[in-house]
């Protein structure tokens, strides 16, 4: 099958894109830190990009396990350790992962900035150059190993690693929109907006350090539902309610 093309560029074929997921996409309505069917419906969308002869980066918060900033305001725990929290959420998040994935007989591979056991591989340039030839899955974990960066930064990072097309940004929400959809009915979904004008309205999709980074390196990042079925797919089709940063 032919591998799908951007709507933004139709001369551009998509040969790698990068998924970011809210770790706490993961969570039961109980509770539970890791819902086997919301497990299964990443793996099965996935699947369906793969099938398409799209190869894919991955970066999964930690949300779903402990968030370094519900820390700010503790009086005992500085920020610094709060985010090295956050940072080893993701390392488990990722592994979790890996398993389901090599479940399913997808090939994949974690990578991490981080000194860490569980066969997870260095993460340097000739690593993922390395992964990428051989077409394999790569998770991102650990963010940048430093604290004050979100896994936002380590999406896009990773993403020019990787040699990625775009960034598909699955969130709780269809969207970007000019004010909280959840609050406010006339909010306004935005189609297509630009970087400087995501950073400049503080629209809080992605944090300014990663949206920087995406402009200097003119990487597109789609922002949709998770929730749509086979989102990844109906997301660079345009067939699902989608924003785009460009």
């Amino acid at each position: 099958m032919e591998p799908l093309k951007f709507i933004m560029n139709t001369n551009v074929l998509a040969k790698r894109i990068l998924i970011k997921i809210s770790g706490e996409f993961f969570l039961s309505n109980n509770n539970e830190k890791f819902n086997s069917l919301s497990l299964q419906k990443l793996c099965n969308d996935i699947k369906n990009v793969l099938n398409n002869g799209i190869n894919i980066s991955l970066v999964i918060g930690g949300g779903n396990i402990i968030r370094g900033r519900d820390f700010n305001n503790n009086e005992l725990i500085k920020r610094e350790t709060a985010d090295s929290i956050g940072m080893l959420s993701t390392v488990i998040n990722g592994i979790i992962i890996r398993d389901v994935l090599k479940h399913n007989n997808i090939d994949t591979e974690i990578v991490s900035l981080l000194d860490l056991p569980f066969n997870i591989k260095k993460l340097n340039p000739f690593t993922i150059d390395k992964l990428v030839e051989q077409s394999k899955l790569i998770i991102f974990v650990g963010g940048l190993g430093l604290p004050y960066f979100s896994t936002d930064t380590i999406s896009v990072v990773g993403a020019s690693l990787s040699h990625c097309d775009a960034i598909l940004k699955a969130t709780k929400t269809d969207g970007v929109y000019d004010k909280d959809p959840n609050i406010h009915t006339d909010a306004v979904h935005l189609d297509n907006i630009t970087y400087d004008y995501a950073m400049q309205n503080n629209l809080q999709v992605m944090d300014d350090a990663a949206f920087s980074l995406a402009k200097q390196l003119k990487l597109p990042i789609y922002i949709f539902s998770l929730f749509e079925d086979n989102c990844f797919i109906n997301a660079l089709n345009k067939s699902i309610k989608i924003s785009i940063v460009n």
